[in-house]
């Protein structure tokens, strides 16, 4: 069964709420550790974006490009051009955009999970599946940088802490 058009453009208009929210957070962000971080995000969502209008628009899954990047290991990057007081600085910072952008990236991921399992066609199956985890990284990445900012003892508590111990200064 192919993907139809709505779900194409629902996919694009999350992915677009995605890329706005992002944008916009960043924009107001006091901590330049989230404006980087949210920026980043902001432009993976657009090269979603572009992705999923190639396939909808007829172009051969093959010749799609999406970018596997390692978020985590950029966020590591971002975040040790701070140095170690900047970072305590950080901790316990309180802000209500983290629980909005991990909600959109669960919905995004489960909408892609969807997507990948309608599809007949193999290689459409496996482009949604690309697009599945690269949401479930994103979710990733929001849950240890913000939850090691705005709770930092719950992050440390949790295997959160194991999973991205290089944030742990």
């Amino acid at each position: 069964m192919p993907i139809s058009s709505d779900s194409f453009e629902m996919a694009i208009e999350f992915e677009q709420e995605g890329h706005d929210y992002y944008t916009d957070h960043a924009a107001e962000a006091d901590n330049p550790f989230v404006q980087s971080v949210l920026e980043n995000l902001a432009k993976r969502e657009l090269e979603h974006i572009e992705a999923i209008n190639d396939i909808a628009e007829g172009k051969p899954v093959e010749n799609v490009s999406l970018e596997s990047i390692d978020i985590e290991q950029e966020t590591r990057e971002v975040f040790e051009e701070f140095s170690q007081s900047e970072q305590e600085g950080w901790k316990g910072e309180k802000a209500t955009v983290y629980d909005h952008a991990i909600e959109l990236e669960e919905k995004l991921a489960e909408l892609y999970k969807e997507m990948a399992e309608e599809t007949e066609d193999e290689d459409e199956e496996e482009f949604f599946t690309a697009l599945m985890q690269e949401e479930d990284k994103h979710y990733e990445t929001l849950q240890n940088v913000f939850y090691y900012l705005t709770d930092h003892e719950r992050w440390m508590a949790e295997s959160e802490g194991e999973v991205w111990g290089w944030m742990n200064t």
